[in-house]
């Protein structure tokens, strides 16, 4: 693993606190319980094809296979800068960033939230980045510490999502401070004011809770897009979401080049979302893009 660029990822963190209900309609989870996901087809009929789809994500992706396409080249359009007033938080499965499609950056210029990519003529917009830890694809059978999912979203609804998988280091990674910031806050939330609470067994927030959000002055993509050479080379395949409703409308592009973060900000991650990753699917006939 190549020392990640520390300059050009540097987040600008302000964090400010606000307070939102996030409890879901049909509540779900990662545990072995009756909303874990061995149940998940059960629990609504929305959530059905989780439990019966051919094209379920996420896969272990076997290199060479037939079923997955590798990519050497570039996406043939990649439009991504810097986001600003990004709010992040737990949203009661996974740590979660969105934010405003138009707003200011910290000159309080009128800028545009937009960054996007687009496959085989299609423009699929950034529309919000979450964790899971550990990862949930595989490679050749072997899972990393973490993996992040950037998810796009065109105008048909179709969705694409850049999968990076995240490796611990000892040094921390600049584009993840925020997560260490994040973490102490809701920790001093929790005691405080007791709205977000927290499992006793594994430290984590529990879903269907108030949630907190944390606002970030400034997200640059920078050194990610350097150190994974603007996501190239990557595995493609056609699949579905990960969590409920599972839905198979999802383009995804699995990095190859792994992505560092620091001890203490995976620990911070973990201590957060704790485990939140779907199983493997068994997918004998997994389609290959075209």
């Amino acid at each position: 693993m190549k020392n990640l660029t520390l300059a050009l990822g540097a987040l600008l963190v302000s964090i400010t606190t606000s307070v939102v209900s996030a409890a879901p309609s049909t509540p779900w989870t990662y545990g072995q319980d009756n909303a874990g996901p061995q149940h998940w087809g059960k629990l609504d009929p929305k959530y059905g094809i989780c439990g019966t789809g051919k094209m379920q994500s996420p896969i272990d992706i076997a290199v060479g296979a037939p079923h997955v396409n590798v990519q050497a080249e570039g996406f043939s359009t990649l439009k991504y800068k810097p986001l600003y007033n990004v709010l992040c938080g737990y949203d009661g499965h996974g740590v979660k960033c969105e934010w405003p499609n138009t707003t200011t950056d910290n000159k309080n210029k009128t800028i545009k939230n937009e960054n996007s990519l687009v496959i085989q003529g299609k423009t699929y917009t950034l529309s919000q980045f979450h964790f899971h830890t550990p990862s949930e694809h595989r490679i050749d059978g072997h899972f990393a510490d973490g993996e992040l999912h950037l998810v796009h979203q065109a105008a048909d609804l179709k969705l694409a999502v850049v999968g990076l998988l995240l490796e611990v280091e000892i040094k921390n990674n600049p584009f993840f401070d925020w997560i260490v910031k994040l973490d102490k806050e809701v920790d001093q939330v929790t005691k405080g004011h007791g709205f977000l609470v927290k499992d006793k067994v594994t430290g984590a927030p529990i879903a269907g809770k108030e949630q907190v959000k944390y606002k970030v002055d400034k997200v640059d993509f920078t050194g990610l897009l350097m150190d994974t050479s603007n996501f190239t080379p990557r595995w493609e395949y056609e699949g579905s979401l990960t969590t409920p409703p599972c839905d198979e409308n999802v383009a995804w592009n699995m990095v190859k080049q792994h992505v560092g973060l620091g001890l203490e900000q995976f620990d911070a991650l973990v201590d957060l979302e704790a485990f939140n990753s779907r199983f493997i699917q068994d997918r004998p006939n997994k389609p290959k893009r075209k």
